[in-house]
């Protein structure tokens, strides 16, 4: 007798091929590692502390409760922020599934569900295979556990396909480069004070307030001056005068302008006002310097 079942096969959005890694690991806060690029994806998850994150062109921080992933042939390394200790777990494998390209240029914040799920992951997976030399396990080779627990490996895969799945549907997620680290005075700032010091240095013939920063760069003004801090302590007010002098000095050294043009020019109350935020960053008024200029 012919049944009227229908049989329907499921959708596989991810299919994970092979495991070359997976470790758990307590970095000193000076860890550092020259990078390198292979050709399967590369996991990457800290559990405590933050680290820097270098992903082709790419620098930036990696905080605790994030998760971030490098492409097949996308060079990258990490290292401690000297600042400290921090705990990574990560996991490579081979997944040529179309779905993979949604992680790139992206971090997660994992929620606590995603949490318990990558810790029940970690823990299956390390249940069945181990590095071959647990204090370098960034030589990547890995091998199976004799009496793993009945099908542990099967499990880790699945595990790691619906952890996947899981993390597609998250929308706590942040680009890369809105993290994006810059050298700037020779310190690493993320690209958020890199916005800041960029439209205070456009606007260095104008005159601006704080709230006129935050609201070029779309922020609050207490967290304006919370990441500028990160760069300067003494205020950005003060970084914004200390900018104008600098260009005042160039003004003067070209000579086109005299000190009451550039006191107007650079939007300074008047030329005493100008004269004394001089004095304070030069310890010469302007008359002084151009006199120190001329002879050289």
């Amino acid at each position: 007798m012919k049944d009227n079942f229908t049989r329907v096969s499921f959708e596989r959005v991810f299919n994970v091929e092979k495991i070359i890694t997976i470790f758990y690991m307590e970095f000193s806060k000076n860890f550092s590692y020259e990078g390198e690029s292979h050709d399967f994806w590369e996991m990457v998850y800290i559990d405590k502390g933050e680290m820097l994150c270098t992903a082709d062109r790419n620098k930036f921080v990696l905080k605790s409760g994030e998760m971030t992933f490098h492409k097949p042939n996308e060079f990258h390394n990490l290292s401690g922020d000297h600042r400290s200790a921090p705990n990574v777990s990560i996991l490579t494998f081979e997944c040529r599934s179309r779905a993979m390209n949604d992680f790139e240029g992206k971090i997660f914040r994992l929620n606590p569900e995603e949490k318990s799920l990558l810790s029940t992951l970690f823990e299956e997976g390390l249940s069945c295979f181990k590095l071959v030399d647990e204090r370098n396990p960034l030589l990547q080779k890995l091998e199976r556990i004799e009496g793993a627990p009945f099908g542990s490996s099967q499990m880790t895969k699945n595990l790691l396909e619906i952890f996947l799945i899981k993390l597609s549907r998250n929308t706590d997620v942040v680009s890369k480069n809105l993290r994006r680290s810059y050298v700037i005075d020779g310190m690493d700032v993320p690209y958020p004070v890199k916005e800041i010091l960029d439209y205070l240095q456009q606007q260095v013939y104008g005159k601006l307030a704080i709230r006129d920063v935050a609201e070029a760069v779309g922020k609050s003004e207490s967290t304006v001056k919370q990441l500028f801090a990160q760069y300067r302590k003494n205020g950005i007010m003060k970084y914004y005068n200390e900018l104008k002098i600098k260009e005042a000095k160039k003004l003067i050294r070209e000579g086109t302008y005299n000190m009451a043009q550039i006191s107007d020019l650079l939007h300074f109350d008047n030329p005493q006002y100008f004269s004394k935020c001089f004095k304070s960053f030069t310890h010469m008024t302007p008359s002084e310097y151009k006199a120190s200029i001329m002879n050289r």
